[in-house]
């Protein structure tokens, strides 16, 4: 069994398409998906940088590998292979910094066969706690859910106030707040399943 949806090894499958009209939808999707995930990544790692800065080289990079067929789906999930191409790049830039004498942050090994467990196990806690802040981000921004519910789930499911004062701050019923939690928990789930593993 595959630890990567089909949809989105699809999604890899298009952007790596060579004709112009074919990828560039894939690519505005892969970024409206990926993007969030990776610069959050990036701010977690400390590097001193411009998150979006990072981003926008580490994508390119991507470009490169998805065109020249270095990524092929298989047993590595996406996400890992992906994590790698990121370790890589902040490891590249820190040996930047190094040489100038800026050393800014201290990257994981880039070996990631040299990584420790607990710190390869810490890795993957960075990356999926990125990616739900994004999938969460992208429900609270660019769905068509209501400013209400939105509000009602920032209050209950991210500051974690109680049900009751929810429910009276915005004169709803208890049973409300709990199906809109439910509701946005739901959309926020997709989005990390279309991001892949």
């Amino acid at each position: 069994m595959s630890v990567f949806p089909e949809t989105s090894i699809t999604l890899l499958a298009q952007m790596a398409a060579r004709t112009s009209g074919d990828d560039e939808a894939a690519w505005v999707r892969f970024f409206e998906l990926y993007a969030p995930a990776i610069g959050k990544f990036v701010e977690l790692q400390g590097t001193g940088r411009d998150p979006d800065d990072v981003v926008q080289e580490i994508l390119l990079k991507l470009v490169d590998v998805l065109r020249a067929g270095r990524f092929k789906p298989g047993p590595v999930p996406f996400r890992a292979y992906l994590v790698t191409l990121i370790r890589r790049h902040l490891v590249s830039l820190w040996r930047k910094d190094q040489a100038r004498g800026a050393g800014l942050f201290v990257p994981l090994e880039e070996d990631s066969a040299s990584v420790p467990p607990e710190a390869a196990e810490l890795l993957d806690l960075d990356w999926r706690l990125a990616k739900r802040r994004a999938a969460v981000d992208h429900v609270l921004t660019k769905t068509a859910v209501s400013p209400q519910s939105k509000a009602v789930y920032r209050a209950y499911a991210l500051e974690g106030r109680p049900i009751g004062e929810v429910a009276k701050e915005f004169g709803i019923p208890r049973n409300s707040v709990s199906q809109i939690k439910t509701r946005l928990d739901r959309l926020v789930a997709a989005i990390e399943r279309e991001m892949g593993d």
